[in-house]
């Protein structure tokens, strides 16, 4: 089994603070306080752990941070390299409904500030040596001011020369560019984001989903599929659109539910399923994250949703 490698570079923490009485101008009260290591391939990664999968995070950190990072992932068990950047991570904010009546609102900060493509160097030279045949890589979330916009497609590219499979969940001018490389296992754009695709955000509202699917499934890539956040996932089955999804009973966070899909998604692939197999898996695992479920409890629900998706 090959081992899924996440890189993220624009990372962070997440602040979960559990609340009742949310009241604008009022006094309410926290319950709980907690904050994970975060950015999209790092939760993409604890959530692999989770279901099982060998996994290395791969990640840019702010230069103050890069020790209490690494120490935290240490902790969870969780193997990575990550490289410093200058200055600090951002933190950001996530709201949880103390009384479970309303899902999680998470508020992020601005990602990092760099000087060019020489930031990231070390790390994706670490990466690729890293690499075999076998492995897949998940180009993971928003990429740093002062990145070219070709930054993951360029990675992606080199991923692919040396045998790895590879999946792309970037966004905007960064999304584009990585349509242009052959060989890709998927792409995870949302409904919001599939609007960075050509002609998409001209079209009725109704029509963007199908033509975004089109424009992906023509570029070659193995998997096309665009997010539908809480109804599932659209994928192409011949010519028709069709949703795939996973029920979830009590819904407590959809924050980071995509990275728990794309976790799911990989799942599939080290399990050679074949394509709506991987996507069943990435539902499986997001519909777990998405009931509250972490740890050894994520694998178990996911696989036990394993019946109940598609």
């Amino acid at each position: 089994m090959g081992t899924l490698r996440t890189v993220t570079l624009n990372t962070g923490f997440d602040d979960y603070y559990t609340v009742t009485g949310m009241s604008w101008g009022g006094l309410g009260r926290m319950q709980d306080f907690r904050s994970v290591c975060s950015g999209k391939g790092v939760s993409c990664a604890r959530a692999a752990l989770a279901l099982g999968l060998p996994v290395k995070a791969y990640a840019l950190v702010g230069a103050d941070d890069i020790a209490h990072y690494s120490e935290r992932l240490a902790e969870e068990h969780l193997d990575h390299h990550l490289v410093a950047v200058p200055g600090s991570t951002r933190h950001n904010l996530t709201l949880v409904d103390g009384e479970g009546r309303q899902v999680a609102a998470h508020f992020v900060a601005k990602g990092f500030t760099l000087e060019g493509p020489e930031a990231v160097a070390p790390l994706f030279e670490r990466l690729l040596a890293d690499l075999e045949p076998d492995d897949v890589v998940t180009l993971n979330g928003s990429t740093p001011s002062g990145l070219p916009d070709d930054t993951w497609a360029a990675l992606a590219r080199a991923c692919r020369e040396r045998g790895a499979r590879v999946v792309v969940d970037a966004q905007q001018a960064a999304f584009r560019a990585a349509l242009a490389v052959p060989g890709l296992t998927a792409f995870k754009p949302n409904d919001d984001e599939i609007v960075a695709l050509p002609g998409v955000a001209e079209v009725e509202p109704g029509e963007r989903v199908g033509l975004a699917l089109g424009q992906l499934a023509a570029t070659g890539v193995r998997i096309p599929l665009v997010s539908l956040g809480a109804r599932g996932v659209a994928v192409l089955r011949g010519d028709e659109v069709v949703t795939m999804a996973c029920p979830v009973e009590n819904p407590i966070q959809s924050v980071m539910a995509g990275d728990a899909f794309v976790a799911g998604l990989v799942w599939g692939l080290l399990e050679e399923a074949d394509d709506e197999g991987c996507i069943r898996h990435g539902l499986a695992a997001a519909a777990a994250h998405v009931a509250g479920l972490s740890g050894a409890a994520l694998r178990e629900r996911a696989v036990a949703n394993l019946a109940l998706a598609g």
